[in-house]
């Protein structure tokens, strides 16, 4: 259950980038405009900045590409951005 929207399933996306929205946008009034949708209507979890690079090498080294990924962030109401501790268990 997702504790943002209360539906089932989780929602969100990793990049290896500062910032996943295209820039410049074409709204010039909102500087991010992606994430005043999807942060708050649909509860996407949004990671920026992972190195994935150490666990793709481990994967394909082990031919095992099945993990469990967990990278919670802080339980504090209403807070959009926290440092998470991410964890990859194969």
């Amino acid at each position: 259950m997702n504790a943002a929207t209360g539906r089932g399933g989780d929602r969100e996306i990793a990049t290896d980038t500062w910032g996943f929205e295209v820039r410049p946008n074409e709204f010039d009034e909102v500087f991010q405009p992606l994430r005043r949708v999807a942060i708050p209507h649909i509860g996407l979890f949004i990671g920026e900045m992972w190195d994935p690079d150490a666990l793709a090498a481990d994967c394909v080294a082990e031919h095992v590409y099945d993990f469990w990924l967990t990278a919670a962030p802080l339980p504090i109401t209403g807070a959009v951005g926290s440092p998470i501790n991410p964890n990859a268990v194969r």
